[in-house]
């Protein structure tokens, strides 16, 4: 028995109703995770734990949100790949190219402008079992993900509501995006600076002003382009297009599709929670005055910050399913990471190639 539910005729994934954990709760009910008692949330974690992530149809978002893929790979037989993209009709528009900031041997494909359909996300596994056969993920390599500006808008609250929660939950941030892995890669301070005390310096002087407009929030908050969440592509706020996209650059590479939608929905869903009427700024700032800048260095992002997480989903997220994605993903079974780049524990289904 399953339990399915469809958008614009498009079904997304299968939610396995006797799967004990949507016994447990709910797959499209929006519960409180970070209000739960303490036996309720063991039993809860308990079965996340438990369960196995896999690739969604559709994620649900309208066809306005757009975004765009920087899959980068290591010790990559390129000519091999680019053959296996012609034979399957995809290198016209999943680009291969060069990367400077990669070893010999490193390169990176782009995607086109995608919207979230089915046959984008066939065609990113697609994508991704290519690579796989003839590259790796190593320390150098990066999962950059471009949402078009549009999505967040034109409105100043919108921005300065972006900026205020990605300031005080960067650490949540960025231990989901490590993706398979425990920690950062290697390189991350030097492509993709954590900016939460830049961010909250921000925040602090945009929202006094008494005539702000977007020109001057993109100004104050791109301090460079190989910060966690890069503004220099950003010239229109209503417009797509590939030129006009915010780059979220902190995300490790992974070759695993189910990862690179699970980040793309954790983003864009931060990017609507930061212009939507949810918006719970009490929240965001009582997080704020209890961290007291503890977590503002990259050496403690790989720690867990349990209730933090669970606040920051309950925010973010409007329904069960998503949420226990999105905290599979940050938990990774509740291991910790060394210093050095190794795997969690898997936590995504097998797929077929």
């Amino acid at each position: 028995m399953s339990n399915t539910k469809k958008v614009n005729n498009d079904e997304l994934v299968v939610m396995p109703a006797n799967d004990p954990l949507f016994q447990y709760i709910k797959p499209r009910n929006n519960d409180m995770f970070s209000l739960m008692n303490g036996s309720e949330l063991q039993e809860l974690l308990y079965y996340v734990e438990n369960y196995y992530l896999e690739l969604r149809n559709r994620l649900g978002f309208d066809k306005y949100v757009t975004f765009g893929l920087e899959l980068e790979f290591e010790k990559a037989t390129q000519k091999r790949i680019e053959k296996r993209l012609r034979e399957v009709s995809l290198y016209n528009s999943w680009k291969v190219k060069d990367d400077g900031s990669l070893p010999i041997g490193g390169a990176e494909i782009s995607s086109p402008i995608l919207t979230d359909n089915s046959n984008n996300w066939h065609n990113l596994k697609r994508v991704c079992s290519i690579v796989n056969r003839s590259a790796i993920i190593d320390e150098h390599s990066g999962g950059h993900i471009h949402i078009g500006t549009q999505v967040l808008g034109n409105n100043t609250e919108s921005w300065l509501n972006f900026i205020k929660i990605w300031s005080v939950y960067e650490n949540i941030i960025y231990r989901f995006s490590f993706g398979e892995f425990l920690t950062a890669r290697p390189k991350m301070l030097k492509y993709a600076e954590p900016i939460t005390k830049e961010f909250w310096e921000d925040y602090q002087k945009l929202k006094g002003s008494s005539s702000l407009v977007l020109k001057d929030i993109i100004e104050e908050i791109s301090h460079h382009r190989n910060q966690a969440v890069n503004f220099y592509n950003v010239n229109n706020f209503n417009r797509i297009a590939n030129d006009n996209t915010i780059e979220f650059r902190c995300p490790n590479g992974t070759l695993n599709p189910i990862i690179w939608q699970n980040n793309v929905n954790m983003f864009v869903n931060l990017l609507l929670y930061s212009k939507s009427s949810r918006y719970n700024d009490d929240i965001v700032e009582n997080r704020k005055k209890e961290n007291n800048d503890r977590f503002s260095t990259l050496d403690l992002y790989d720690e867990i910050y349990l209730q933090q997480a669970l606040e920051f989903c309950d925010m973010v997220f409007t329904n069960n399913f998503d949420k226990v994605y999105f905290l599979r993903q940050y938990l990774k079974s509740f291991e910790i990471g060394s210093k050095k780049l190794s795997k969690a524990k898997e936590f995504t289904k097998k797929m077929s190639a």
